[in-house]
């Protein structure tokens, strides 16, 4: 009776340490949005371009912007996956994108960054390619 006891013991030990090693199995990193499939100078502001991308859906899209020291954020409330911004930039400057998703408060995870380059752009391909 000892002996059945002890082995139904160390069965439900063996049981409670896989669980457990299920629940702190690594996940993998956020990766950072797509680099941007259509920029273009806008129509309004001089020096100033807009940008768009696929993202994650419902993610904290940063874009900044290497010369000016300067960047953007926005949050795709909509959550269809896709970022749109306005950043004062020209042609050629190297901008760095990347996205972060809040969980239910529990806290943030952060992609590591992206980078492309200011050049006209559809999402059929770069329209005018100057930049070296």
């Amino acid at each position: 009776m000892l002996r059945r006891a002890a082995l139904h013991l160390a069965l439900v030990l063996a049981l409670l340490l896989l669980a457990g090693a299920a629940c702190l199995s690594p996940t993998l990193p956020l990766p950072p949005p797509e680099p941007a499939d259509t920029m273009r100078p806008s129509a309004t502001a001089e020096g100033v371009w807009q940008i768009s991308g696929n993202c994650m859906a419902g993610a904290r899209v940063s874009v900044f912007n290497q010369r000016t020291q300067r960047g953007v954020i926005e949050d795709d409330v909509d959550g269809n996956g896709r970022y749109h911004v306005e950043i004062e930039a020209e042609p050629c400057d190297t901008l760095f994108v990347w996205q972060e998703l809040i969980d239910d408060g529990d806290g943030q995870e952060q992609s590591e960054s992206q980078a492309f380059l200011v050049e006209e752009r559809t999402p059929l391909g770069v329209v005018n390619d100057i930049c070296p």
